[in-house]
């Protein structure tokens, strides 16, 4: 399996398996209690296993995202992991960005990106950044 294809599939099933948890009330702190900033879209707030802050809106992208990622691993083209690596880095790039930024860390109050968040956007971009323009794809490419 190549690196696009492999970070497509563990990225994907990552990012799968933590949006589907993230949807069981138990598995999250509830936003006062865990001290969280109010946001004007406070469905499914809280902080999912108390460290990540996460509204309807991050539940949805992470299960989205991780189904992407298992469906286009398992395609016969490298090609399409390697997009997905690329969309990936590009998605969650800027939302590290963001959620750095004291005035956009809650995107306006529409969504969570400070924390935790910051720390795991960044982590997906950059993993998805070296293997959607370095992996096995691009390189061969290059060779011919």
């Amino acid at each position: 399996m190549t690196s696009s294809k492999t970070f497509a599939l563990v990225g994907g099933a990552a990012m799968l398996g933590m949006g589907i948890a993230s949807f069981v009330p138990q598995l999250s702190v509830a936003p006062r209690k865990a001290g969280l900033p109010r946001l004007d879209i406070e469905t499914s707030y809280g902080k999912f296993l108390g460290v990540f802050p996460l509204n309807v809106f991050n539940k949805v992208a992470l299960t989205v995202f991780g189904a992407a990622g298992i469906a286009v691993s398992q395609l016969e083209s490298e090609r399409p992991a390697m997009l997905y690596a690329r969309a990936v880095a590009f998605a969650m790039g800027p939302l590290a960005v963001l959620g750095a930024i004291p005035r956009t860390r809650t995107l306006f109050g529409k969504w969570p990106l400070f924390g935790a968040e910051v720390v795991a956007h960044g982590a997906f971009a950059a993993a998805g950044a070296v293997t959607g323009f370095r992996g096995n794809g691009v390189r061969q490419r290059a060779r011919r």
